[in-house]
């Protein structure tokens, strides 16, 4: 048995973790393996000796895969599945930031930014034997960023990539993206395994409406896996490749996958998932538990962990519903908001405190857990004093005849969410605060939300400091729902939007310190509450490999069959 942890690096007051990425370029989720049934080390453990080839790898993740199409889909299981059959344009080293070449060898950005051009990987092609070219590079940018009304395919990458503006195909192997304004980003999002990811999907799927899209027949990427079996909140089935010989140079490995296929297999209930891993029922399963993570590493199962890269899990706050609109009261919800508490009493050892709103893995975060994120509960009441809001008889603070009572809204995909934000809502009543909280608000229309909702789940993946642009930009994700006439909402855009500016290591350090003062102190749009992971427990399982972005891939993945 042993414990590996790809950990959060230790961090420094307001210290600056800026590397790889730029100066190369110039929900808790928990996995749990035992064997099973073709030497890599990875996620599942180091050695067992030589691969060997075949098998099947059952795993239960907490959700299902809800659409076949990983431009759609928005889950873990879903983007774990489409790492496994869709290739992307580039590879993001998942401890360095670099990015490397994939499905695109090589590329040339012009000097503002703005147009970038790839050249494209040789003897490639989809599963159904249609070669992978510059063309379709284009119809995928085109429809992921556009959508196709006559399909019914919605505009995915839109909130990612909006200033895109077209691709132009300049030989067989090379196509032009361009864009209306600076997208320095777009690099490592080509790289990007997470929520409406950019694999690359081939011309019958391309031309596939949505309801088709939901028919492993019509599903056709240049992965080292294809869906053979979907039902829906039940089970996804993926086959290897025989053929597939163009993993990512940074996984190290030629040829086809070892196994001859992975199962996903649905089980909603925790206790369930952790009773099927133990009784060898499946191999694997996420969204395990704390308590049973113990167990598991207790029974001889080897533990593996990465924190998830990107935003972490909390709340944005509704800048355009009072009494959030009020700057007061919503720094007082972030510093009633005990993040080392939680880490200490609720939290898995994978897991970590959240220490920005950036999570550590991220380019250019910084530690403002003594600053801005410090939890200060008598500076919180003060907070509330000066605003007006008095201690009402039964301990909520009142203000015009109206209770200080805030909705807000869970994350029921990470199970450790709940206890997180419990212990919060008790925090913020110990100030004054009655929190309404929403477990599981998946149900309730996004624009019911808007109106009704001040604190609103987030846990966006992506490793690059532009997921602050894509999440709080009024004119991109707006999730702080910043209205037309707040103050200095221009301030905003451009203060974010500056982010896509520049590749040079240097500027974009301070820009993106720049972008996480106004985010947590400026205007404090956002109350992060801890960074969840992606952990791995195996037993004779390995190679099994967790990106930049915390998902998984198994071209490298065997399992001893002894």
């Amino acid at each position: 048995m042993k414990t590996t942890v790809h950990a959060s690096l230790s961090t420094r007051e307001r210290r600056r973790r800026f590397r790889g990425v730029f100066g190369a370029l110039a929900l808790s989720g928990i996995l749990a393996l035992t064997a099973c049934s073709s030497t890599a080390p990875g996620a599942g453990g180091d050695g067992g000796g030589e691969p060997q080839i075949g098998g099947t790898l059952r795993i239960a993740p907490l959700s299902s895969t809800e659409s076949l199409d990983p431009h759609l889909n928005t889950s873990f299981a879903a983007s774990n599945y489409g790492n496994n059959v869709f290739d992307k344009l580039t590879w993001q080293d998942p401890e360095t930031g670099e990015i490397g070449p994939w499905l695109a060898t090589s590329w040339n950005v012009n000097e503002n930014n703005t147009e970038f051009t790839f050249t494209l990987r040789d003897g490639v092609t989809f599963s159904d034997g249609t070669a992978f070219n510059a063309d379709i590079v284009k119809k995928n940018f085109d429809q992921y960023v556009f959508g196709d009304p006559a399909l019914g395919i919605k505009p995915n990458g839109s909130t990612h990539l909006k200033s895109y503006q077209d691709s132009e195909v300049l030989a067989d192997n090379i196509v032009k993206l361009s864009f209306s304004a600076p997208s320095a980003g777009i690099l490592q999002f080509i790289s990007y395994s997470g929520n409406n990811q950019p694999g690359i999907i081939g011309q019958k799927t391309l031309s596939a409406n949505a309801e088709q899209r939901l028919d492993p027949a019509n599903i056709v990427g240049t992965g080292p896996f294809v869906v053979t079996e979907y039902v829906p909140k039940e089970r996804t089935v993926l086959t290897k490749r025989a053929d597939y010989n163009w993993g990512a140079p940074g996984l190290e490995h030629e040829g086809p996958a070892y196994l001859d296929k992975v199962e996903f297999v649905t089980i909603p209930e925790a206790s369930v998932r952790t009773g099927s891993l133990q009784s060898g029922e499946v191999q694997a399963a996420f969204d395990i538990l704390p308590t049973d993570e113990t167990v598991l590493e207790a029974q001889g199962f080897d533990i593996t962990s990465r924190t998830i890269a990107g935003l972490n899990l909390g709340w944005n706050i509704n800048t355009d519903l009072e009494p959030t609109n009020d700057i007061n009261v919503r720094r007082a919800i972030v510093r009633a908001t005990d993040r080392a508490g939680i880490k200490e009493t609720i939290l898995a050892p994978s897991e970590g405190q959240a220490k920005s709103g950036l999570a550590a893995h991220v380019p250019g975060f910084l530690d403002y857990s003594d600053t801005a994120l410090a939890f200060d509960p008598e500076e919180s009441k003060r907070l509330l004093e000066e605003s007006g809001w008095k201690v009402g008889s039964d301990g909520i603070r009142e203000k015009d005849g109206k209770k200080l009572t805030l909705k807000a809204t869970g994350h029921y995909l990470v199970p450790n969410s709940r206890y997180a934000y419990e212990s919060t809502q008790a925090s913020l009543k110990e100030i004054g605060i009655d929190l309404d909280f929403q477990f599981d608000a998946s149900s309730i229309p996004t624009d019911q939300v808007n109106k009704e909702f001040h604190l609103i789940n987030t846990n966006r993946s992506r490793n690059d400091p532009a997921i602050l642009n894509v999440n709080f930009n009024p004119n991109r994700g707006n999730s702080a729902r910043i209205p037309a006439d707040f103050p200095d909402r221009q301030k905003i855009v451009d203060t974010l939007e500056a982010l896509e500016s520049t590749l040079d290591p240097t500027q974009r350090a301070a820009l993106t310190e720049q972008a996480q003062d106004l985010v947590l102190d400026e205007y404090v749009l956002y109350d992060p509450v801890f960074e969840p992971s992606q952990v791995a427990a195996s037993k004779g399982v390995y190679g099994i490999d967790l990106d930049a972005t915390s998902r998984l891939h198994f071209l490298r993945t065997w399992i001893d069959q002894s």
